[in-house]
């Protein structure tokens, strides 16, 4: 299989261009992790900050419902977009692995260290390349043994018989990644004919594409033509290039009402490395990158990448802690982002830079408040259908500002904060 290098690399610095063709990336030099600098932290400044105590009783009961972390079985797609494994939901959250990037003679070893690295900071998918469709079989083989051990899926970056016929039964196997960057590369038709010819050789799992979606186009012909798709958006470009992070909120509403249009599965493909030229996103504007992908309604999340040419996560471990807690956060998130109703509130204030989501699930509600502007605090005021008298911090050492009042929920939100509530 040819390989290319992902459009995730290349210099398109985003989306409101998106539906233009984008140019092939260019061969870049090796990161040197030494001169990682992230820009200044936007953090909650006005906000508090929730403690254990605080958030022990929402998180109890949000563990209550907690999801078998590695169901094993056939890989579907519910009508409402949820991927199904083994008849059981699961929001798929981890990174790409452009693995013949590494050095060649370490690039096996480093692709199983990879694996476990992305599995202790508690992710749960991996989408990664193979370097040979024949010759890499008995590795792969290990590396999807070693996945399964470790409650991981793969999503596979080959799609040749031989790859497919060989690793179709094995636990670990979550689909078949049919088409990167498939809007600029290949046409729908292409895109159907490489969906049916893996389903006829394993029809229980996915197949999987990724595209950029912009505001003006969101490409509907390349919906209903892959089980999966995935949605580029890499907003933090080099000083005075780039989009606002508050691009990733619309352009994946736009992945999410295609997807399900389609009963496809929407994954949110966000940036977790830098551009030439550029930086590593801060945590703060990961976390914000991430909850708006959350808010905007996707099934799935894969970050832009733990290995390509210029990045390794490896070396640069500024965003560790904040993985770490963002996964965390989605598992236990997972029941009610899967199977809860999603509903958008109106909000009084900022009504362009604010945005608030709805849960409501097992008898319990659990609202999301995002600020979406990068230097201004702002205020915000939130009606709760139905009233509510009680509002609880979700997450311990995350910001809270926001109080409960006459069944409205108000207060002032710094830049990029995101903030989680359960509210009764």
């Amino acid at each position: 299989m040819q390989k290319f290098v992902p459009l995730a690399c290349a210099l398109t610095l985003f989306l409101a261009a998106c539906s233009a063709p984008k140019p092939t990336a260019p061969v870049l030099p090796a990161p040197q992790a030494p001169q990682d600098t992230a820009a200044p932290q936007t953090g909650p400044v006005a906000e508090g900050v929730a403690t254990e105590q605080e958030a022990a009783a929402a998180t109890a009961a949000l563990e209550a419902l907690s999801l078998n972390p590695a169901p094993v079985g056939a890989a579907s797609v519910r009508p409402d977009g949820t991927l199904l494994v083994g008849e059981q939901p699961m929001f798929p959250m981890g990174f790409y692995h452009v693995s013949w990037a590494a050095e060649k003679s370490v690039q096996v070893q480093k692709r199983l260290r990879d694996m476990h690295a992305v599995a202790d900071l508690g992710f749960n998918t991996m989408n990664v390349t193979m370097f040979d469709p024949e010759g890499d079989i008995p590795q792969f083989g290990q590396l999807l043994d070693a996945a399964q051990g470790r409650g991981m899926k793969l999503l596979v970056e080959d799609f040749g018989d031989i790859s497919i016929n060989t690793f179709k039964t094995h636990p670990a196997t979550l689909g078949w990644m049919i088409a990167d960057d498939c809007n600029a590369r290949i046409t729908p038709e292409e895109l159907e004919r490489r969906h049916l010819k893996t389903k006829a050789l394993d029809p229980h799992h996915l197949t999987y594409t990724s595209m950029a979606i912009s505001y003006s186009n969101s490409h509907p012909e390349f919906f209903g033509r892959a089980d999966a798709v995935g949605n580029q958006s890499y907003p933090v470009g080099p000083a005075g290039y780039g989009d606002s992070l508050a691009v990733v909120y619309p352009v994946m509403q736009r992945l999410v009402a295609e997807a399900s249009r389609t009963g496809t599965l929407p994954i949110a493909n966000l940036q977790s490395f830098r551009w030439p030229g550029g930086r590593y996103p801060t945590a703060t504007e990961l976390n914000s990158m991430t909850n708006q992908a959350l808010g905007a309604g996707v099934k799935g999340i894969l970050y832009y990448t733990y290995l390509d040419n210029a990045n390794d996560l490896a070396t640069y471990t500024g965003l560790r802690t904040e993985l770490k807690k963002l996964a965390a956060e989605v598992k236990l998130l997972a029941p009610v982002l899967l199977n809860g109703q999603r509903q958008t509130l109106a909000l009084t204030g900022n009504l362009n830079e604010a945005r608030a989501t709805l849960w409501s699930h097992g008898g319990r509600r659990y609202l999301q408040v995002l600020s979406l502007n990068e230097t201004r605090t702002q205020t915000v005021k939130i009606t709760v259908p139905g009233g509510a008298s009680t509002l609880t911090p979700l997450f311990a050492g995350r910001a809270k500002s926001l109080t409960l009042k006459a069944g409205a929920v108000s207060g002032s939100l710094t830049p990029l904060t995101a903030q989680w509530y359960e509210v009764n």
